[in-house]
Parts: C-alpha cells; sequence; structure tokens
C-alpha cells in the first residue's frame, strides 16, 4: 500500500528514539565510528532536505544551515582521529542503520515525484515550493537533529580520544543550536504535507479473485495513484505510451463502471453509519450516480469513433464483397500497440469496488447477473471502517478528475488519426464509409469531458461536507487543492476549517504511529 510523506517521518523518529536508548561499548573505536558516520549521514539527509541548489531562503534558515556546516564539519574532523568505515557499512549497520534507512526512503518518495531529468511527474511534486512546505520539514528536521545531537554526546562522553571528543562537544552544541532554530523556524508548517504520497510506477497490479477483500480499499487507493499519474503524464505529453482513442474509450468505460459501484459503496456505508452521517453519505451516493451518468454521456460521444491507429474498439464492418476480394480492394485491419496500462489500471480499480459489493468472484466480463450485494457490515470492515471507505471514494474522484482534465490534450494528439462512419455527417460525395471527424465532432469529445469534471468536484465536495460527521481525514484533500491549482485555473474542493480540525487535533505533526517498512535506499547524492 501507498507509503505517505508523515508515516516515514513518524519511522524515522521512531527508529532514532530507540537508537538513543542503545548504549555503545566505551572500548570499540569501530563502533563509535560507525555512530558518527552514520550520525553524519544523517545530518546530510536533513541538509539535503532543506535546501535544494538554486533555492533562495530567508535568514533564519540560513542560521539552521550555518549551524548544520558547523555539526557536520566537526564530525568529519572528529571521524579522522576514529577507525575509516565502510560506506556499505554505514548504511545498514549498527543502531542508526535503520533510521539512516528510513531518512533515505524520505528522500527518495519526493524524488520519486519527478522523473531522471527533474520534470515533475505527478501534480504533488512542486507542493515543496511554499514556505509553509519548507516549515513542514523544518519541524521533523528539529526532532531529528535533537536525537543526533543526544547520540552524539552520548559518543562523546564514551568515547576514549580526547581529540574527537572536543570536536564532537562542538557538534552536539552546534546541533543542539539548529534544532532550536528549526522549531522556531517551522512554526507555520503545512499539516497537509504528512500525506504526500509515494509515486507509483504505471504498472497494472492485476485484481484477482483469490485477493483478499481486507485489502481492496488500499489497493484501489493505490490504482488511483496511478491513474492520475498516467493522467498528469498525458496533459503535459510526457507519457512512454500516449493514449490512443481505444484506451480512452475503454477507460471511460471502466471509469463509468466504477462510480457507479463506488455510489453503492456509499449506500452500504449509510446503512451502517450514524443519522447525520448516514443521510449525508446517501447525498454523496446520489452524487457518484451522477458522475456516473455523465461518464455514460462521454461514452456515447466517442459511439462510432474510431482511431485507425489502434482500432480496437470499432463498429462492427459487413464483409468485403466478392469483387472487392478478388481485385484486391480489402486490406487487413491494422492490430495497433498493446494497450496502455492505463487501460488495465481502470479495470482493475473497478474489479476491486465491485468485489467489495459482490464478493471475489464477480467479473463483469462473464455476462451472468452479478450476485446479491454482501452485507453492509462485511463490505464496511474490509473496507476499513466508514471513514476509510469515505477517503476510498474520494481518491476516486480526484483520479477521474484528473483523466477528465487531461483527456482533451489526448484527444487533440490523435485527432488526425480519429474516424467515423455516422451518416448524417458524412461529407457530400465521399466515396468511402469512414471519413475524418469534423471539427465541430472533436470539439463535441474534448467538450464532454467538462461535465465529468464538474460531476466528480461535486462528489467531492459532498464527501468534504460530510467529513466531520464521518470522521475522514481531509488532509490529503488540502493537499489536493494545492496540487491542483498547477493542473487547471479550476478551482479543486478544499477541505472546510471544522472538516480539518478534529483531524489534525487528533493527529499532531509529531505524532508517533506506528512502524511502517520504509524502502530500502541510503539516499546520499541525491538531488530532490
Amino acid at each position: 500500500m501507498t507509503v505517505t510523506l508523515g508515516e516515514l517521518y513518524d519511522v524515522v523518529h521512531h527508529r532514532l528514539e530507540r537508537a538513543e536508548s542503545v548504549s555503545l561499548p566505551g572500548d570499540d573505536p569501530f563502533a563509535h565510528a560507525l555512530a558518527l558516520a552514520q550520525a553524519g549521514t544523517l545530518v546530510g539527509h536533513v541538509h539535503l532536505l532543506l535546501r535544494r541548489p538554486g533555492e533562495r531562503v530567508d535568514a533564519a534558515t540560513d542560521d539552521t544551515f550555518r549551524h548544520l556546516q558547523h555539526a557536520r564539519r566537526a564530525l568529519d574532523g572528529a571521524a579522522r582521529w576514529l577507525p575509516a568505515v565502510d560506506p556499505d557499512i554505514a548504511a545498514n549497520g549498527g543502531a542508526l542503520g535503520s533510521a539512516v534507512e528510513a531518512s533515505g526512503a524520505v528522500i527518495d518518495l519526493i524524488r520519486g515525484h519527478r522523473d531522471g531529468t527533474g520534470a515533475p511527474v505527478t501534480p504533488y511534486a512542486l507542493a515543496f515550493t511554499t514556505r509553509s512546505a519548507r516549515a513542514y520539514h523544518l519541524r521533523h528536521a528539529s526532532s531529528t537533529l535533537l536525537s543526533v545531537s543526544r547520540i552524539v554526546h552520548t559518543v562523546s562522553r564514551t568515547l576514549g580520544n580526547h581529540n574527537a571528543s572536543i570536536r564532537l562537544r562542538t557538534a552536539y552544541t552546534s546541533l543542539q543550536y539548529a534544532s532550536v532554530q528549526a522549531r522556531h523556524t517551522g512554526a507555520g508548517a503545512d499539516p497537509a504535507l504528512a500525506a504526500f504520497p509515494q509515486a507509483l510506477p504505471l504498472t497494472p497490479v492485476p485484481a484477482l479473485p483469490t485477493d483478499p477483500l481486507s485489502q481492496d480499499a488500499g489497493r484501489i487507493r493505490d490504482d488511483c495513484e496511478r491513474l492520475s499519474r498516467a493522467a498528469y503524464e498525458t496533459l503535459h505529453g510526457r507519457c512512454a505510451q500516449p493514449l490512443s482513442g481505444s484506451d480512452l474509450q475503454l477507460i471511460i468505460r471502466w471509469r463509468s463502471l466504477g462510480t457507479m459501484l463506488a455510489g453503492r459503496l456509499l449506500v452500504q456505508a449509510a446503512a451502517e453509519a450514524p443519522n447525520e452521517a448516514g443521510t449525508l453519505l446517501r447525498s454523496c451516493a446520489d452524487l457518484f450516480r451522477s458522475a456516473a451518468r455523465t461518464w455514460r454521456d462521454v461514452q456515447e460521444s466517442w459511439d462510432r469513433v474510431v482511431d485507425v491507429d489502434d482500432p480496437q474498439i470499432r463498429p462492427r464492418l459487413p464483409k468485403p464483397s466478392y469483387d472487392m476480394v478478388r481485385q484486391g480492394q480489402t486490406f487487413r485491419m491494422p492490430r495497433g500497440a498493446d494497450p496502455h496500462p492505463a487501460v488495465e489500471i481502470a479495470r482493475a480499480s473497478t474489479l476491486r469496488v465491485g468485489r467489495l459489493l459482490f464478493g471475489g468472484g464477480w467479473d463483469p466480463d462473464s455476462g451472468s447477473r452479478p450476485p446479491g450485494t454482501r452485507t453492509a457490515p462485511d463490505i464496511v470492515a474490509d473496507s476499513g471502517g466508514i471513514a476509510e471507505l469515505a477517503q476510498t471514494a474520494y481518491r476516486l474522484t480526484v483520479a477521474d478528475w484528473r483523466i477528465a482534465v487531461a483527456a482533451p490534450r489526448a484527444v487533440t494528439a490523435i485527432e488526425h488519426r480519429l474516424l467515423t462512419d455516422v451518416p448524417e455527417h458524412c461529407p457530400p460525395g465521399h466515396p468511402y464509409r469512414f471519413y475524418q471527424l469534423h471539427g465541430h465532432q472533436l470539439e463535441r469529445l474534448r467538450n464532454s469531458f467538462q461535465q465529468v469534471c464538474a460531476a466528480q468536484q461535486a462528489a467531492a465536495q459532498s464527501l468534504l461536507a460530510a467529513a466531520p460527521a464521518i470522521g475522514m481525514d481531509t488532509r490529503r484533500a488540502a493537499l489536493d487543492a494545492a496540487a491542483h491549482r498547477h493542473i487547471t485555473a479550476r478551482t479543486w474542493a478544499p477541505p472546510s476549517a471544522s472538516a480539518s480540525a478534529p483531524v489534525l487535533a487528533a493527529r499532531g505533526m509529531n505524532a508517533r504511529g506506528p512502524a511502517v517498512p520504509a524502502p530500502t535506499s541510503h539516499g546520499k547524492g541525491v538531488r530532490l
């Protein structure tokens, strides 16, 4: 399941707390050298997270950097009096090894939102351009530096080398100053950044009948991250494999069904919710049904439209006559490329929603009637509770909105390949059944997605309005509202202050959550 920035920072702080309690043997200079090398790596990670090349910072933040530089020089000076440490061992061994790993994972998570050239691949890549975003890192850097300073102080007291101990006391003082300064300048931190997600690759994860239903909600949210990335890359023309006309039609078909099924999930959640929350969730379900209808309207506008480079979806063609075959006037229809990964991702997400409703054996391609709906308590329990089910439905609205925003760009890129055989628009005297779409037909295709955007916006707003009653976490919605300003001038649905307050009170920035596994990485020399 997708890891968030807040969860990784919690792992860093938890592992540093454990490392603080580990006592180092006073007669083992290698153990001291290893601890200092890892402390220096952690300080380097903090410096990398706070200051990216080419950025201007204010004077208060510069004070933090100055103390960090003093600390790094002092740590390097102390290391000269101790045995050399293999970098591979320094990255993974000792009491601090797991904290270094988790800290590197923080860097990797942020770096994953850009490609090898530094170009954004998700709308969240630009989230760290504001003062409040820097303040978020500063708040966590303060806790990290405080823990590192205590570990350095412990090493300086147990180390037998006088010259190294003097330099470590200097490093300890500098780290303490840097921690205090970071906490002071991080007062205006944006708590929504705790929901900053991991950027997942465009690799579909199939929905199998044997998958545990209790994992479907989390995997649906992962599918939403992948669909959002595909939409963002399409919007900015960075797709390794552009969407074809058939790809678009298949995605539209799956999202129409998936949106309708998500509305039914909300109906089931309403049956388990208290009176006020149940009423709100039923209203949300109505808006999801409206959104499903807008997807069907878009699907109808694509009726009898064929992408000649990828004619997977096309009208049934009559068999050629004997004379046409004899005269060589027929040719085989091109097969086209493999479907875009987003097609299988959209299908998988819809299957998972349907299996939460009907059970693991549900298959929309079987042609048979779906089994009866599972009981509401089972659906809510497998979804992680009412709040998590609503969060999953919200994430579907975000992914659908981004697809609808990016689709007109995809249509424009392939408009020269789109043909139709609708008789009423065929140009006079045109000798063939198929002809290229007129400008007004292309405009109709592009404009049809505007209704999807409006419908998904309305569905998202209804869920956020219900958030206080159902206990839904709205930090991700605040992050989306900021990220969507980098996509379009249209305003996304921001959470209200009343919706955010209960969540933020329960989940403070320095709260210690359960440890989650961190991706393996050293995070050294990484440009953010």
